[in-house]
């Protein structure tokens, strides 16, 4: 398998499932190289090793894969895949060539452990190694001393792509969504198809809803439908290269405007968010009566939507389910 691969790497981080993407990896400061297609299960633990906080003796202890799945609607959402042998490397870079256009990043969690333990206390009272065990693991290291690696390099992502918007450059961290489940500047997303979805989620849960301003293959804009006559609500995200990633870079707060005044139905409530809603009842049976979906949406979204909606919805399932694209 031949080329290079860019990787992100999320060290000593969190896991977090069941996200609008599936998974989702969150670390303090990942890191970004470059590793040929070529290279094998250890190389790749040793140089994560010599080049993630190279002055602290550890081993990798566990290597999780962010695996991009296309679904539905060409929809991408992510599984994890534990990187435990060359055959699940070689599975990864495989995977990473056939859809790298979509996702040009493999993202790992690494996490780490120390070579050798720590005694409790010596007769003195002083915290100690274990002279054996200390032993062993200077010679691992021996084996494959410290330093960069030919094979595997740090990638200048700043230098490569600048910002696109400077002036809104998030200063602070933002991957990780406030508590009361509002946007915020910096908020990453892995494609543009997923803040559109997060977006209407948020919409439809509220009760309000938005114009689209701009929608560009590099940026997504909306305002609040009551923008400039008693609500400022706002949002903008755009494709982050560097990152390669969609990020959030202006939201200017909460709506203002009355909130849950869309009693009935809402349109953000589409057919293709119905439809991706519904997908599992439809899969396990084709016949279920329409009567049912509008059910299933009212208990999963609170709104009573029109038959013809629910209808549309659930041949929009059948025909992808069924690869029929002539929907009738």
């Amino acid at each position: 398998m031949e080329g290079v691969a860019n990787l992100r790497v999320y060290y000593n981080g969190e896991v977090i499932t069941n996200t609008h993407e599936g998974v989702t990896f969150v670390c303090k400061c990942p890191l970004s190289f470059a590793i040929p297609c070529t290279i094998g299960f250890v190389e790749l633990q040793n140089g994560l090793c010599n080049n993630i906080q190279s002055h602290i003796l550890k081993r990798v202890s566990n290597l999780l894969y962010r695996s991009p799945v296309q679904v539905f609607g060409g929809l991408i959402q992510f599984q994890i895949i534990p990187i435990i042998d060359d055959a699940s490397m070689q599975q990864m870079l495989y995977i990473y060539q056939q859809i790298r256009s979509h996702v040009p990043m493999i993202e790992l969690e690494d996490e780490f452990e120390a070579n050798y333990k720590v005694d409790d206390k010596n007769d003195d009272g002083d915290l100690v190694g274990n002279p054996a065990v200390q032993d062993e693991a200077n010679a691992i290291v021996s084996q494959h001393p410290f330093g960069v690696p030919s094979f595997m390099w740090t990638l200048d992502l700043e230098a490569m792509y600048p910002p696109e918007f400077p002036e809104y450059a998030n200063t602070g961290e933002g991957n990780v969504a406030a508590e009361d489940g509002e946007f915020s500047v910096g908020i990453e997303f892995g494609s543009r198809e997923s803040v559109i979805s997060a977006i209407k989620s948020y919409t439809i849960s509220r009760g309000v809803d938005y114009t689209v301003y701009e929608s560009e293959p590099q940026t997504f804009y909306a305002k609040c439908k009551g923008y400039g006559a008693g609500c400022d609500w706002l949002i903008q995200a755009s494709l982050i290269r560097k990152k390669a990633c969609w990020e959030i870079r202006i939201y200017n707060g909460k709506h203002t405007c009355t909130m849950g005044t869309i009693s009935q139905d809402h349109a953000k409530l589409d057919p293709d968010t119905i439809a991706d809603a519904i997908r599992p009842l439809v899969e396990a049976d084709p016949s279920i009566k329409v009567k049912s979906v509008i059910a299933e949406v009212q208990g999963k979204f609170n709104y009573t939507v029109s038959y013809r909606k629910a209808w549309l919805a659930k041949q929009k399932d059948v025909a992808k389910i069924f690869s029929d694209w002539e929907v009738s």
